[in-house]
This record gives C-alpha cells, sequence and structure tokens, in this order.
C-alpha cells in the first residue's frame, strides 16, 4: 500500500516537472548591451541619431521538437526605443553629444534593424538554435556618407529545444555585437567626424 501511493506520488511529481517544461509561443524583448571603452574621438560633436525597426515579419522563427510541435518566436515590441537608449549612451562614451534626428540634422546616423532570423534544429543528441542578424547604418556628413550593413550569426547548443532565456540571451547577444560592431566601425566614425 505504501509502495503505491509513492508511485502515484512520484508520478504526480513527473507529471508537473514536465507540464513545467513545456515550451509555448514567445515574444522576446530586445534590450542590447553596447561596451566600448571612453574615448574622445567624437570631440563633442553633435550627432542626430534616429532607429527604426525595418522587419516586415516579427515574427523570428520556431523552436520545438519537430516530431511534436513548434513554436513561434517573435519580436513584437518595437526595439528601437531600446537601441536608441543604448547607441545614444555608447556615442557619448566616445565623446559625441546626440539629438534625436531631424531632417537636415548633419551628422547623422540612422540605424535599421533589417533581419533577425531564427533557426532551431534538432540534431541527434542535442538542438543546434542559430540566430542572424543584420544592423544597417546610414551615416551622412555633408558630402560624405557610410551605409554598411553590420551581421552577425550567433549559435548555441542545448540538450532540448531553447526557452525563452536562452532565445533572448541569444538574440540580445547578437543585436549587440552588431552594434558594437558599428560604433566601432572607424569608417562610420569617419564620417560623423568630416
Amino acid at each position: 500500500m505504501i509502495q503505491a501511493i509513492k508511485w502515484r506520488w512520484a508520478a504526480i511529481g513527473i507529471f508537473v516537472i514536465l507540464q513545467g517544461c513545456t515550451l509555448h509561443p514567445e515574444n522576446i524583448r530586445i534590450n542590447p548591451t553596447i561596451d566600448l571603452p571612453r574615448s574622445l574621438v567624437g570631440g563633442t560633436n553633435t550627432v542626430g541619431v534616429a532607429v527604426s525597426d525595418a522587419r516586415a515579419i516579427k515574427k523570428l522563427g520556431e523552436v520545438g521538437d519537430p516530431n511534436r510541435e513548434m513554436y513561434d518566436i517573435s519580436v513584437n515590441e518595437d526595439p528601437s526605443p531600446a537601441i536608441y537608449s543604448r547607441v545614444s549612451n555608447a556615442l557619448g562614451k566616445l565623446g559625441y553629444k546626440v539629438a534625436p534626428y531631424a531632417e537636415g540634422t548633419e551628422p547623422s546616423l540612422k540605424i535599421e534593424v533589417e533581419t533577425l532570423k531564427l533557426d532551431s534544429d534538432k540534431r541527434a543528441f542535442d538542438f543546434l538554435t542559430t540566430l542572424h542578424a543584420e544592423v544597417t547604418a546610414h551615416a551622412r556628413n555633408g558630402k560624405e556618407s557610410l551605409d554598411k550593413t553590420y551581421i552577425v550569426d550567433q549559435s548555441m547548443n542545448t540538450a532540448g529545444p531553447a526557452y525563452t532565456s536562452d532565445t533572448t540571451r541569444l538574440v540580445n547577444t547578437a543585436v549587440s555585437a552588431a552594434l558594437q560592431d558599428m560604433l566601432a566601425d572607424q569608417k562610420l566614425l569617419d564620417v560623423l567626424n568630416k
């Protein structure tokens, strides 16, 4: 009798654990970090900055087990305010003053999030989740200009399908790397300083 009760409690415990591990559609929030050393490269120039989300589709991809169910991963919230804030702080560390972009502002830096694409592949013993990010910079200063796309691919292996914390970390790491590459690009800084 006691053995039967132990088995029932064990079964209930396993059921509860498995229910807690189920996947569901996720909406990720972009919150990048940009770590640049302090510098006076900007020479207190004021730069007009604008950020936009140019993605037509807010869905990044799907995670799950293709033999069972797949769940959508999306970024529905506009990431522009968070990116603007982080870019402004980073440009401040480089010695620039930042103002919101207005038509005719020079120098200016317009940033567009072009692509965020997530792939999750089930392999023999694990899952490989990959994120492809493309962020474009349009720098203008008089007759000088630079249009460049910064591309970052990040991936991670997990024992099971990637969960919200995994995909959030992956997306933010990729977007952060693209923004950091952009703000460390000497050609872009040269245009802003002309």
